[in-house]
């Protein structure tokens, strides 16, 4: 079990520091520099030069959010995280409490 948490765990660092390593080139090739960045969003020079150089494992969500926004790239929660209906909900909850009762 403990194997497996570490697993998941590398693989999110990996996709975190592709993540980084993409904004960078993106940032370069829409001509974006991150003195550029940091002006518009406060985020510090440092913070995103680590995030482009795959050591941003630490990045906040609103540091994340405003950096997308700098080089106009925008997220969108709902594709990210579908609104759950309150159906679904329920039959979650069924399935789940059916569990323990068998």
């Amino acid at each position: 079990m403990i194997f497996h948490i570490m697993e998941t765990q590398r693989t999110a660092f990996e996709r975190i520091i592709s993540l980084g390593r993409r904004y960078g080139a993106y940032r370069k090739a829409v001509g974006i520099s991150q003195q550029d960045v940091h002006r518009k969003t406060g985020v510090a020079m440092s913070t995103i030069s680590l995030f482009e150089n795959g050591k941003g494992q630490g990045l906040s969500l609103e540091h994340f959010y405003l950096l997308m926004e700098a080089v106009d790239l925008s997220i969108d929660e709902f594709a990210l995280i579908p609104e759950a209906q309150k159906t679904d909900l329920a039959s979650l909850w069924k399935q789940q409490n059916n569990k323990g009762r068998k």
